[in-house]
């Protein structure tokens, strides 16, 4: 029989996302001891099949996680770092750092909605939904990165939510 949780539903929600964090965080490092380990021409190679390379992916994740960052605290004067040249242990360390970012925004986010344009209007969107969109698009582009792996002959381990959710308890 199910017992119901006296818990108010913004606490639920705070909580998932702090778990959607962790496992980002936690998949992302799954992952990342592979790529850590390619050449520097396997990292760079293009892959083909709309992936680009590996580096292509993570430089493309690095730059968006960064974006929604600086847009989601108002700062838009800090210059954007040119990805591709930095090392690909720099640009992990900064997908990472990002995360953590909006990991402890969680508990206290420096505002609650933005807006942003549209095609012929703005939208406004709650940072729920902002973190849902990073953790989605970075599946999205693990995703990519996974099948890189694979095509340049690599074994990778699962990153779904669950086997995390087993991993952590």
């Amino acid at each position: 029989m199910r017992k119901p949780l006296k818990h108010s539903r913004k606490k639920l929600l705070m909580e998932l996302l702090e778990r959607m964090g962790q496992y980002l965080l936690w998949a992302d490092e799954r992952i990342w001891q592979i790529v850590s380990e390619l050449s520097e021409e396997d990292y760079s190679r293009d892959l083909g099949m709309n992936i680009g390379s590996i580096k292509k992916r993570y430089v493309h994740l690095a730059e968006d996680y960064l974006e929604w960052y600086f847009d989601w605290i108002g700062n838009h004067s800090e210059k954007m770092l040119d990805f591709n040249a930095l090392g690909r242990d720099e640009i992990f360390h900064i997908i990472q750092q990002t995360i953590n970012r909006f990991i402890a925004m969680i508990k206290k986010p420096s505002v609650e909605l933005i807006q942003i344009d549209a095609e012929k209007d703005k939208i406004t969107i709650a940072f729920e939904e902002i973190f849902f969109h990073l953790v989605n698009h970075a599946t999205y582009h693990r995703g990519q990165i996974v099948i890189g792996l694979r095509i340049l002959g690599k074994e990778v381990p699962m990153t779904d939510y669950v086997p995390h959710r087993i991993q952590i308890t």
